[in-house]
């Protein structure tokens, strides 16, 4: 091989190794494996436009719902690696493996973490007719009529069942599942359920309208936002069950474009109006990098996974 010929084929390698690690002029899809309209989408959303600014490129939410969340993560698994395809997701990839046993990508070997967006606390309610109204009347009136007290998920294997499971090991108490295929909030204000965790944003709208009585704060400090709740681990000590969101990007993705990426995400999701209006939404900012993320992911599988085989939980 010629010397001119050499140089040539360094030079083409090069350019291709350049562009492999800059974003094109086309837009960056935002894929959310949730349905459109709610929580995660509407997050989503908020963030797109100065997403879009850092990046120079055009952000678009595309919505991938289905299976637990897995359908919309799958396709992220197995996009091209160029920096354009980023999932934003919850806490459900890291309790889906334990299941969904038969997941076709494996979110620790086939995603790269990006960024940590930050912690959605929730918050146990209860029927407003009914006799509980605090964690301590709770945890008596489970333990004088064990596996009679009833609460309700949105269904078998969801990341709502699996903190309830937890709630329910660290406490030593039996209650009674009761799965349902959507939402159960109108049976609960209805008193037709005893139990149900909800989005604490939406718990205290409720809490405050007098349609749910609100017992206690998932993460293991208060809410800002209601001061006045106690954390459920004042009085089971140990206990949280927050979940997160979190951006994550195809593993295959070259080191200098995920870095690329990481950074337009901190610098977003830092800023204060764009943290004010995720606080609206019951979202505690905590934007990090890779390394924290990819440490939450690791922990929290190994977590829900446990509490998933304890009880024999598989997503409907």
């Amino acid at each position: 091989m010629t010397l001119a010929r050499r140089t040539l084929l360094l030079a083409t390698a090069a350019a291709t190794t350049a562009q492999a690690q800059t974003l094109q002029n086309r837009p960056v899809r935002l894929i959310v494996p949730f349905p459109p309209g709610g929580a995660v989408d509407v997050i989503a959303r908020l963030i797109t436009q100065p997403l879009a600014e850092a990046l120079g490129q055009s952000v678009v939410v595309e919505t991938r719902p289905g299976a637990g969340a897995t359908i919309g993560a799958a396709a992220v698994a197995t996009a091209p690696p160029d920096g354009h395809t980023i999932l934003f997701t919850s806490a459900a990839l890291a309790s889906a493996p334990a299941v969904m046993p038969q997941l076709s990508y494996d979110a620790m070997r086939d995603l790269a973490p990006l960024s940590l967006l930050g912690d959605v606390p929730l918050v146990l309610t209860a029927a407003p007719q009914g006799a509980i109204s605090d964690m301590a009347g709770l945890l008596a009136a489970a333990r004088a009529r064990p596996g009679q007290i009833t609460y309700a998920t949105p269904g078998n294997g969801t990341p709502i069942h699996l903190a309830m499971e937890l709630l329910q090991r660290e406490a030593r108490i039996s209650l009674l599942h009761v799965p349902y295929r959507g939402s159960p909030v109108a049976d609960l204000i209805a008193g037709r359920v005893d139990l149900h965790l909800d989005s604490s944003n939406a718990a205290i709208a409720r809490g405050r309208q007098g349609q749910v009585k609100m017992l206690g704060v998932s993460s293991s400090r208060r809410l800002a936002a209601m001061p006045d709740l106690p954390a459920i681990a004042e009085t089971v000590p140990g206990y949280d069950a927050t979940t997160w969101f979190a951006f994550f990007a195809p593993a295959r993705v070259p080191e200098p474009l995920l870095a690329t990426l990481s950074r337009a995400l901190i610098d977003v999701t830092s800023r204060p109006a764009l943290r004010a209006s995720l606080s609206e939404q019951g979202v505690e900012v905590q934007a990090t990098g890779p390394e924290p993320l990819a440490r939450l992911l690791r922990t929290d599988t190994e977590r829900w996974g446990a509490i998933a085989r304890a009880v024999n939980a598989r997503l409907d």
